[in-house]
């Protein structure tokens, strides 16, 4: 009889054993990732001298088969001060056996336009107490309507007095600058067949714009500009005219903003954050009746952002012939103090698109065959010129 019992109960610890594994090897993993939604992008739109946004929003929450939790991995969180531009927020779900979803969505903070009725600053106003600023009309324009100002601008580098039809492989040509949609557009091209001007071959089309007012020491000036997306360079500055025999002897340059849109492998090793840069110099070139040597002295801020990413206006009072400010968005960034030469000359306000060396042709680039008219354009908003005068 005991063996018997004995008999019976090892056959249910044989049974035992053999549902265990049986139920070990029918067990399912889960491999099923959680699901998480983010909300749709969040623009804000802030006074012109305002810096950052305050923005809400709600956690984005996650389903799963056994439950997840969510946990931000990028980005500001809800209730922060988001600065100009755009911040992407990143968040992760995941569940219990390790299984992860995420999603994305951007905060876009932008700045309202300047008022039209004075020079853009936010924080410290340099303006003499007893001065205010007056606009210079026929060095300004507001681009409006569909119609390129020949009054008060050059688009024709044969007419401007320059004679400076573009550093190959760029050519300058008028027909690439239109005025629409409130921007004077400067959209460049690569042609289909290369061009051979003045003994010369191109295979890209810019242009260059010049005022036919005069620039004048003194006098504060400033664009609402949006770079294009290519190699070639979004500009503004001032150029001055140069003649041994009648004078002035000097070749000087002030150039206010210069970027290109595009960085590459094959460019020079000092230019490869010029895609994002707030670049400023003043040059006194070379020439046979002045001095041997080209001279400079520049002066840079390195943005966070691409200046293809949006507009940003770029200011310059030319304060006096030594000294010269420059202002990103209304805020100070840097000065060019003791130029190489006196800036006591008059000149043209100047926006060139064109290559440089510097920064080749790159023929892995497709973006002069595949991009779109906002790829291949620098836009300027606006360009205004500013006098002080007595209160």
């Amino acid at each position: 009889m005991i063996q018997k019992k004995l008999i019976f109960i090892s056959s249910i610890f044989l049974i035992l054993i053999s549902t265990s594994c049986g139920g070990a090897e029918d067990t399912v993993a889960d491999t099923e990732k959680p699901i998480i939604n983010c909300q749709a992008n969040i623009t804000v739109a802030i006074a012109s001298t305002e810096s950052e946004a305050k923005v809400d929003y709600p956690i984005p929450t996650a389903t799963d088969n056994v439950g997840a939790t969510v946990t931000q991995t990028s980005g500001l969180t809800s209730g922060a001060m988001f600065p100009i531009g755009t911040t992407t927020n990143t968040f992760r779900a995941k569940d219990g056996a390790g299984n992860l979803a995420t999603c994305s969505f951007d905060v876009i903070v932008t700045r309202n336009p300047p008022a039209n009725n004075k020079p853009y600053f936010i924080g410290s106003d340099p303006t003499p107490s007893d001065k205010k600023w007056t606009k210079v009309s026929e060095l300004s324009d507001e681009f409006d309507g569909t119609t390129f100002d020949d009054n008060k601008w050059h688009r024709n580098p044969a007419t401007d007095g320059f004679n400076w039809i573009g550093r190959a492989p760029g050519l300058f040509e008028s027909e690439n600058v239109t005025v629409s949609n409130g921007n004077l557009n400067v959209t460049v091209k690569k042609f289909v067949s290369p061009k051979t001007v003045n003994n010369t071959v191109f295979t890209h089309g810019g242009a260059i714009i010049r005022s036919k007012a005069l620039a004048k020491q003194g006098q504060y000036y400033e664009c609402r500009m949006q770079a294009n997306k290519t190699i070639m360079s979004s500009t503004f500055w001032i150029s001055f005219k140069q003649n041994c025999n009648t004078g002035p002897l000097r070749k000087l340059e002030l150039d206010i903003q210069e970027c290109v849109g595009r960085v590459h492998s094959k460019t020079e090793s000092w230019a490869k954050n010029w895609d994002q840069i707030y670049a400023s110099n003043t040059w006194r070139h070379k020439q046979n009746c002045d001095v041997a040597t080209s001279l400079q002295s520049p002066g840079k801020t390195i943005l966070t952002e691409k200046n293809n990413s949006r507009f940003f206006v770029y200011g310059c009072w030319w304060k006096s012939p030594t000294e010269i400010l420059f202002y990103l968005d209304g805020k100070f960034t840097h000065s060019i103090k003791n130029p190489p030469a006196d800036f006591d000359l008059e000149g043209y306000i100047t926006m060139a698109i064109e290559t440089y060396d510097w920064n080749p042709v790159d023929e892995a680039d497709n973006v002069f065959t595949s991009g779109s008219f906002d790829d291949l354009t620098t836009k300027y908003d606006w360009v205004r010129t500013w006098k002080l005068e007595n209160k």
